[in-house]
């Protein structure tokens, strides 16, 4: 990687500030210091369980979708006017420099997790990836797409912060319906779910963050509705 590069790193790091990584991370390294404690301390396997399946598949991808949602409309009028780089090339740069770095913790923490006997039941190696990383594209690309559509983080963060909790309390109504099960993020820490129901899920979450991810992209062609935006 030249100077160039990593003088550019610096810049949107800057831009991005401590806050969006800190969220983004908080979640996913503070869910791993409690199941770590936990486990050291002698307690009972459905409680390291349920802890483990909490932190991958619910604190870990909220985390990272907040922070995500707030990176948009940090910048000025000028720096829009200015650049000559697409502007969404440069938010989704930024956004990448904070959920991949979450994205791998997770993946370290799911890792631990199976090696400490800290696992949802009924998952296999595979959830090491297959119970975090789903939810977590799809509240990422749902938040992102918010936050742009709206051009509010805050409203992002709380319409998205709206979505995890409806999900988390309203299990069974969500679950009795068709459609609103297969986006449902916790099904990778459910041990009942039948296995075909289990795979459309952990396939309709991925497809769904994809299609945001092209309509926040389609937003973001016109990034002129961003000068003078109240967004920051």
């Amino acid at each position: 990687m030249n100077r160039s590069t990593w003088a550019r790193l610096r810049l949107e790091l800057r831009v991005i500030g401590i806050a969006a990584p800190v969220t983004a991370l908080a979640a996913t390294l503070g869910g791993a210091i409690l199941v770590v404690v936990m486990h050291a301390t002698g307690a009972d396997a459905e409680h390291l369980d349920l802890a483990a399946g909490a932190v991958l598949a619910g604190f870990a991808p909220l985390g990272a979708a907040v922070a995500a949602s707030s990176i948009v409309g940090r910048d000025t009028g000028a720096e829009l006017v200015m650049t000559t780089t697409v502007y969404r090339r440069v938010l989704f740069l930024r956004v990448g420099l904070v959920v991949v770095p979450a994205a791998l913790v997770t993946l370290v923490d799911a890792v631990v997790f199976r090696a400490l006997n800290a696992w949802p039941v009924g998952q296999s190696t595979g959830g090491c990836v297959l119970v975090w990383a789903p939810p977590m594209l799809w509240l990422v690309a749902l938040a992102m797409l918010i936050a742009i559509g709206l051009r509010s983080p805050g409203a992002a963060s709380g319409l998205i912060g709206g979505i995890w909790l409806a999900q988390d309390l309203m299990k069974r109504a969500v679950m009795d319906n068709t459609v609103l099960r297969a986006q449902y993020m916790f099904m990778g820490i459910d041990a009942k779910v039948p296995a075909h129901e289990w795979t459309v899920n952990r396939i309709a979450l991925p497809a769904v963050g994809v299609a945001a991810i092209v309509a926040a992209g389609l937003l973001l062609g016109r990034p002129e509705r961003f000068v003078g935006s109240d967004a920051a």
